[in-house]
């Protein structure tokens, strides 16, 4: 009985301790990190930037994209450990892509690991990118992230529910982090926001 009771007041401990450091560390952070790039469409044409885009009053431009079946547009950007202690980098959270119906005119699917942002912003496509797994990023240090999104492939469905001139898009993409105990999300907004067109009635005419 003694054994247990003392197993459990050092547990107790230690949990208290995690949780209060954690908070007392206000400074730790993952934010924007200094590199993006545009986005990589597979089989989609993009569209010209849709007025107001450019004025100086309007918000950066999206990257515009006509609906094709099945295909595939992968968003870059780049994080950074902004604290002065190791974070631990999780990632895009899963409870962010199951939160999107298969039957979406686009929906992202997974997260990649683009590597560390030279190799990210310069040379990403000579080396095959890969799933993303959780990753400490030391202070001041950053990673390239990936989405992969992908377009329907159930064309009389994009037809019937998504009315032409019409779009589907994102300018921010969560992230999630750690340090000790307690996950923290933030959000990042994306350089170069992405929208896809619903099909035209040429697309839905066959």
């Amino acid at each position: 009985m003694r054994i247990f009771a003392v197993g459990l007041v050092l547990a107790v401990a230690g949990a208290l301790a995690a949780a209060v450091a954690d908070v007392t560390v206000p400074f730790a952070t993952i934010g924007h990190g200094s590199y993006s790039r545009a986005p990589v469409a597979e089989g989609l044409e993009a569209l010209p930037p849709q007025p107001p885009c450019g004025s100086p009053f309007a918000g950066p431009c999206a990257a515009r994209f006509a609906y094709a079946p099945n295909q595939k547009l992968t968003v870059w950007f780049s994080v950074r450990n902004e604290s002065r202690v190791p974070l631990t980098l999780d990632g895009v959270p899963r409870r962010w892509f199951e939160q999107f119906p298969s039957e979406m005119l686009m929906r992202p699917v997974a997260a990649l690991d683009g590597g560390g942002p030279v190799r990210g912003s310069l040379s990403l496509g000579a080396t095959d990118p890969t799933p993303f797994r959780p990753l400490v990023l030391a202070p001041l240090e950053e990673r390239m992230v990936g989405v992969e999104f992908r377009t329907t492939a159930d064309v009389a469905y994009a037809c019937t529910h998504w009315k032409v001139g019409i779009g589907i898009g994102w300018g921010q993409v969560p992230v999630v982090w750690h340090w000790v105990a307690t996950e923290h999300e933030t959000q990042i907004d994306l350089a170069k926001p992405i929208t896809l067109m619903a099909p035209t009635e040429s697309d839905c005419a066959g």
